[in-house]
Formats: C-alpha cells, sequence, structure tokens
C-alpha cells in the first residue's frame, strides 16, 4: 500500500516538474516580441505583401460559448510566410490556471481598406482536444477579435496588442 502510494506521488512529482517544458519554443518566441519567417515562393518585388500584417505579441482571454470555460490567452504573429497574405499565428492558452498549450496556426490575412485586417484560418488538433479547429476574426489598431469552432467547441478570442 505504501508502495503504490509512493509511486503515485512520484509519478505526480515528474508530471508537475515536465509542464513547464511544454511552452519553451513558445516562450522563446514571446521573449523575441514577434517573429520574421522568410517568405517561401517566388519572389515577387522586393518588399511584403499588401496583406502584410507586421508582427506582434498579444494579450487577453479565451471564452468557450459552449462549455463556459474560459481562460488566458496568448498570441504571436508573424510576418507573413508567403506571397499569399498567410502568416502563423502562435497561440498559448491556459485552462483552469494551471494547465496550458500552445499551437501554431496559419491564418490567411487580408487588409480592407479602413486599415483593419481581416483573417480566416484552420488549424487540427488531436481529436479528443475538438478535431479541426476553424478561425475568423479581425485586427482593428490594437485590438484582436476572433472567432473559433470545432466539432466539440466554439467561443471567442479578445486580446490586445502588448506595446513595449
Amino acid at each position: 500500500m505504501k508502495s503504490a502510494s509512493l509511486l503515485r506521488l512520484a509519478l505526480g512529482l515528474i508530471f508537475l516538474t515536465c509542464l513547464p517544458s511544454c511552452g519553451f519554443a513558445f516562450r522563446k518566441a514571446w521573449k523575441e516580441g514577434g517573429y520574421a519567417v522568410p517568405p517561401s515562393g517566388p519572389t515577387i518585388g522586393s518588399g511584403p505583401t499588401k496583406n502584410h500584417l507586421p508582427p506582434g505579441k498579444w494579450e487577453g482571454t479565451w471564452h468557450s460559448d459552449a462549455t463556459g470555460h474560459q481562460g488566458t490567452l496568448r498570441c504571436v504573429t508573424s510576418n507573413t510566410i508567403n506571397y499569399q497574405g498567410d502568416h502563423e499565428f502562435y497561440y498559448h492558452a491556459t485552462w483552469k490556471k494551471i494547465l496550458s498549450g500552445s499551437y501554431k496556426a496559419v491564418h490567411t490575412v487580408q487588409k480592407q481598406k479602413d486599415g483593419t485586417y481581416t483573417f480566416k484560418g484552420e488549424h487540427k488538433m488531436p481529436d479528443w482536444a475538438g478535431g479541426l479547429y476553424h478561425y475568423e476574426g479581425t485586427i482593428k489598431g490594437n485590438d484582436f477579435n476572433a472567432c473559433y469552432q470545432s466539432a466539440m467547441d466554439r467561443g471567442t478570442y479578445t486580446m490586445k496588442r502588448v506595446v513595449p
């Protein structure tokens, strides 16, 4: 009985020790404050596409309309990764203050005449986490607002640009 309890305690401590290592790549991108990714595909001119969203950091919250769950959310956006206006959005979300995860999603960005950026994209998560997620949102000035939807969940992201 004592050995089983000690084994569970040891495994729990090992698990808790490994949790912080899950976000090393995101923390590096966050520290760099937005990251540059060289565009792929044929070279067209010498500058970014007309849809170029400057790299940056965003901070705020997510909320699930389906479950009522919520948590903190951070995002690091890259510059364009190709000449179609795609950008990598690197998200890091927390649940219940102690669980967290990060993932990258590619979003197609369109700059509107009023200076607002609209974006759409999708990202495949494991089936137990909802499967294929679809994203749609806007970035206007320092405000980032988006909706997400999957087979198991739907909700919103609300963030503000982190200004150095």
